[in-house]
């Protein structure tokens, strides 16, 4: 496999924090979260987890390895970013959807 693909799929792991302060480009301050380790921790993880992504996936070309890389990191901290949805909470939300 070519170590440019991993590369990539690292750059693609950046995308979605990248993304985010490119949103909030017309702010004159940047948001806190930037300024914390937390952040920087959590943004190394997914860089590296976009390549791990790309070598386990073993992407073919540039384009798939940019998805691979993009895809699982903005999945994965989607999911850790959410609050956690309690039982109570989906028997709610099911019982409202019925009309109960």
């Amino acid at each position: 496999m070519d170590q440019w693909l991993i590369v990539l799929g690292c750059a693609g792991g950046a995308l979605p924090d990248v993304i985010r302060i490119i949103q909030n480009r017309y702010q004159t301050e940047l948001p806190d979260y930037v300024y914390s380790l937390d952040f920087w921790i959590g943004f190394l993880l997914l860089v590296g987890y976009g390549g791990l992504t790309v070598w386990v996936g073993a992407a073919s070309d540039a384009k798939e390895a940019l998805a691979y890389g993009f895809g699982a990191p903005a999945i994965l901290s989607r999911l850790l970013s959410s609050p956690p949805i309690t039982l109570r909470d989906t028997t709610d939300r099911i019982r409202r959807w019925w009309a109960f």
